[in-house]
């Protein structure tokens, strides 16, 4: 017999959104309610970039444009009454 573990999680049970400088490794947390003020561009630790107002290679949204798109569509989707029935599933971290 085989048996299998999944970490599913609905769209509110997501209580923030994480930004982690790839620099320093500083992690900054918003509110997923709060989100609808200005996103953090540099990290608040040692000041390097986290979001670019520059477009990307091959796309014409820029990394900025890209994540405030999905949020607005997240904020959305947890407002419907079909964003309760939506599951996303996490990886879990091997031991």
């Amino acid at each position: 017999m085989t048996s299998e573990k999944r970490t599913l999680i609905a769209p509110l049970d997501i209580l923030s959104l994480g930004f982690e400088c790839l620099h320093c490794r500083a992690t900054y947390f918003v509110p997923i309610d709060k989100l609808d003020r200005s996103l953090p561009r540099t990290c608040q630790n040692c000041q390097e970039s986290i979001l670019t107002d520059a477009p990307v290679t091959n796309s014409s949204w820029s990394d900025l444009q890209a994540l405030t798109q999905f949020i607005a569509l997240f904020k959305l989707l947890r407002t419907r009454p079909f964003g309760s029935a939506v599951r996303f599933e996490i990886r879990e971290e091997p031991l």
